[in-house]
């Protein structure tokens, strides 16, 4: 790397629990990315709403603002009341009683520089977001939840890198929760292949145009799976040769009642990472504002 000029960046994934919309912290939000102040930031359940004058509410605009950095900020819905309004959605059922007329759950990508075009990172882009599963019709609840790759590009000085914000599927009985019944071996079995689908289609998304010209890629996101599991260790980092960050206390959970990390950052290709540091950041603070606990990268790139 002699003579070569270095990129850092600050990555980080945040799942901010936007299903629980009406319970949120933003103001604790903003305080925890304000505190670490990413370059780069991959949100999850970001929630946004139009009221019944048609106005939009977006709480991730004034989570970027309140933070107190410059960020350009992108918010991408996978699932809408508009087009997919079913009973047994919670905020389906509030939206429609406040007169809201649409809310809307998905990613949301803050970046310190501007999105650039997927193809022309010498041109002002947007992010596009790509389907990575979908079931014949959503029944109110995670196990038919639509799941989006948030697909980007930001022009950054010396390289303008790739990134993928994603939100695995969960489903319903796969995990121990407290107070509730264990896990149901069938149940796990299949979240586990639906986890692996959605990782093979991030790979054949990404193939042709990115990872085969050897271009940056930052993948974050809330992955619903350990290390270990076969969506991450056979098709991410076998397959796909993406390189996990491990956090320092790799042990360490990142949501409540789950004991190890399921919340990752990957960098693509490994030999363009000249160094790294990882972390949970576990503080009162951000176990106030979600059950989710950010993961937070400082990362070295060879241009």
């Amino acid at each position: 790397m002699s003579g070569q000029r270095l990129q850092k960046f600050r990555l980080m994934t945040y799942n901010i629990g936007g299903r629980r919309d009406l319970d949120s912290q933003p103001d604790a939000i903003s305080q925890v990315i304000g505190h670490l102040s990413p370059d780069i930031v991959a949100i999850q359940e970001a929630a946004d709403y139009q009221d019944a004058d048609g106005t939009w509410k977006s709480p991730m605009g004034e989570v970027a603002q309140d933070s107190g950095s410059e960020y350009h900020v992108h918010f991408a819905p996978s699932l809408s009341m508009r087009e997919h309004m079913d009973v047994r959605q919670r905020m389906f059922v509030h939206g429609l009683f406040n007169d809201w007329q649409d809310w809307r759950l998905g990613n949301a990508l803050l970046s310190r520089w501007e999105f650039v075009r997927l193809g022309d990172p010498s041109q002002p882009g947007t992010p596009r977001n790509v389907p990575i599963f979908r079931t014949h019709l959503y029944e109110g609840d995670r196990d038919t939840e639509p799941r989006n790759a948030l697909v980007s590009r930001i022009g950054a000085p010396l390289l303008s890198p790739f990134v993928v914000g994603v939100h695995l599927t969960t489903l319903v009985g796969e995990r121990d929760r407290v107070g509730g019944p264990h896990p149901q071996p069938d149940r796990v079995e299949v979240a586990w292949a639906l986890r692996v689908q959605q990782a093979e289609r991030i790979l054949a998304l990404l193939r042709e145009h990115v990872t085969a010209r050897g271009e940056v890629v930052f993948l974050l996101g809330d992955f619903n799976a350990a290390a270990s599991e076969p969506c991450i260790s056979s098709v991410l980092l076998g397959e796909g040769g993406f390189e996990r960050l491990s956090p320092v206390s790799d042990s360490g959970a990142t949501h409540r009642g789950i004991g190890e990390p399921i919340d990752h950052i990957f960098v693509y290709p490994g030999d363009r990472l000249v160094g790294y540091r990882c972390w949970i950041a576990d503080t009162p603070l951000a176990r106030q504002a979600s059950d989710h606990l950010p993961v937070v990268a400082d990362v070295t790139i060879a241009p």
